[in-house]
């Protein structure tokens, strides 16, 4: 099991390569978006993680209306999201996330999945035209079931499934617990990647440092292991105090040892 981090945005790459490297960790969890992590140089990152040792999976911003009811918006939002796998395939990345897109106000439930099979299918076929595969990562709402997560992936058999175990524990109804376990039992076999962060169930994605919100983790580890998953995990842990992101990582490995 490799255990990674993602990078600041709001700083050079380059310059959180080296930190993430420094801190001990397996990969790079790279994003591309605004202010500092676009329009960046996939060859002298794939040669830096070279260097470093370092792998790298790839993630994209959250906030790409893919699925928009506008046309120019949803055309923007692909084009964008090309040129961002055009400097994954420099970079060497083979695997990169895409969110589903529930701001489609006034429409039904059943139009929003549709929406966004359309456009992740579309998605997935740009990706793969440069070698890359697609993940769809799970949310807190409208993408945050079994049920929903099927609507996409059934769909788009190309495209495998990102699990983020703190999204699995918002917005969690009366007697529910965190849906990792049901997401797992459905997808697991079509698992590539996986979040962690923690929370306290609520509204509020606040990637706190694991151990720090309500989820259990030593049931995560046992669903995660259960699923017979032992690849890459990234701590999405976002603090400006860097000791809770190496703290996390040493209470992960812990856990997973024990589990």
């Amino acid at each position: 099991m490799l255990v990674g981090a993602m990078n600041f945005p709001g700083r050079s790459v380059a310059k959180e390569i080296h930190r993430i490297h420094e801190e001990g960790f397996d990969f790079l969890d790279l994003t591309l978006e605004p202010p500092a992590a676009w329009r960046v140089d996939g060859k002298e990152v794939k040669r830096l993680l070279g260097d470093l040792g370092l792998g790298v999976v790839g993630h994209t911003a959250y906030y790409l209306p893919i699925a928009s009811p506008f046309p120019e918006l949803r055309k923007a939002a692909r084009d964008l999201y090309r040129r961002g796998l055009d400097v994954f395939a420099e970079a060497g990345v083979d695997l990169v996330n895409v969110h589903p897109d529930n701001r489609l106000p006034l429409h039904a439930h059943e139009q929003v999945l549709k929406a966004n099979a359309e456009a992740i299918g579309v998605l997935a076929a740009d990706a793969a035209g440069r070698g890359i595969s697609i993940m769809v990562e799970n949310l807190d709402r409208g993408f945050s079931t079994e049920t929903d997560m099927a609507a996409v992936l059934d769909a788009v058999p190309a495209a495998k499934f990102h699990l983020d175990v703190g999204h699995a524990n918002l917005r969690l109804g009366l007697g529910e617990g965190n849906r990792t376990p049901s997401l797992l039992e459905a997808f697991g076999d079509r698992l590539a990647h996986v979040h962690i962060s923690d929370n306290r169930g609520g509204a509020d994605d606040l990637h706190l440092p694991l151990g720090a919100g309500t989820i259990d983790w030593h049931k995560a580890v046992r669903a995660l292991k259960g699923a017979g998953w032992d690849g890459t995990v990234t701590l999405e842990v976002f603090s400006r105090e860097r000791e809770h992101l190496r703290t996390s990582r040493r209470l992960w490995l812990q856990w997973w040892s024990l589990g």
